[in-house]
């Protein structure tokens, strides 16, 4: 039986969209090149609008990599903490360590799946200091290494307070307003400067850099684009380190590359109750056909 090659699922971003957005200015620019109006100084609007348009885009950007900046920064320090926490774990008895074991593991899927939501993960973070109580110390080096899990610990309470906040703020009305309200308008004013092959290529090439713009602000403001894969890299070097099979939510599978014969922990949400179900899944040419049966029975 000859093997059928597995396909990398598809992953689509809102920037993708400007290739028809390209394709739509090119039938408006053709359909409606008879029209003009006459009188209006359409070059120095232009020039004017520009500017205002490229002023408050830059700001805007400049906000969303400094967010970026700051997520990328929280979750390399809450992961590098993780894998301290479970190092540390070994030195103070196996039943403690199993149990730090799976809370991070609990902790990981619950953070990756929910990853908007990152308060989603307190339960499992909470869940660490009760654990403590199956701590098992009798020499002075479980004594250190006591303290030293408790302290780092403690450590990962600001970063997660912080992840939280920067993952429910986004750009705000009034700035996004400015931004589709100018280029909106540069968008018209190109329309209405057309009259010959350069200013009708100029209005569908900058129009659609304009749309451009607006898709991939939004990717970035919804959290589609970079960090995003700065946890997913954490979560699988977190499931490596401790020994358990490495989980996805189904609506990432387009963005992580799988290895044939591994078994995978893959999370689908079921409608009929309300939540995930996860299944384990090795990942073979019948791997997208049993993904796809789970999605029709979810």
């Amino acid at each position: 039986m000859v093997e059928k090659r597995i396909r990398k699922r598809f992953n689509i971003y809102l920037y993708y969209w400007t290739i028809p957005v390209f394709a739509l200015f090119l039938l408006v620019n053709y359909f409606s090149r008879n029209i003009r109006i006459d009188g209006l100084d359409a070059g120095l609007m232009i020039s004017v609008v520009t500017f205002l348009f490229g002023f408050v885009v830059s700001v805007t950007f400049s906000m969303l990599m400094a967010r970026v900046s700051v997520l990328r920064e929280a979750i390399s320090q809450e992961a590098g903490r993780l894998v301290s926490l479970y190092s540390l774990s070994e030195k103070l008895g196996d039943k403690f360590h199993e149990k730090i074991r799976e809370r991070i593991d609990q902790y990981t899927i619950v953070t990756l799946r929910d990853y908007k939501y990152y308060e989603s993960g307190r339960e499992a973070y909470y869940g660490i200091y009760e654990d403590t109580d199956y701590m098992e110390i009798k020499t002075p080096n479980q004594e250190v290494a006591a303290g030293s899990f408790l302290y780092i610990l403690g450590e990962i309470s600001p970063f997660r307070e912080k992840l939280e906040y920067v993952m429910k703020t986004n750009v705000e009305w009034s700035v996004k307003f400015a931004n589709y309200l100018l280029g909106g308008l540069l968008i018209v004013l190109l329309f209405i400067n057309r009259g010959d092959i350069f200013t009708n290529a100029l209005f569908i090439v900058l129009s659609t850099a304009v749309i451009f713009i607006f898709l991939i602000m939004e990717d970035y403001d919804d959290l589609r684009i970079s960090d995003y894969s700065v946890n997913i890299s954490n979560s699988e070097q977190l499931f490596d380190l401790i020994g358990k099979e490495r989980y996805y939510p189904q609506s990432i599978l387009g963005r992580v590359k799988l290895e044939k014969g591994k078994i995978y922990r893959i999370g689908i949400f079921d409608k009929s109750i309300g939540k995930e179900k996860v299944f384990r899944l090795p990942y073979n040419p019948s791997f997208n056909f049993r993904i796809n049966h789970l999605l029709r029975k979810s």
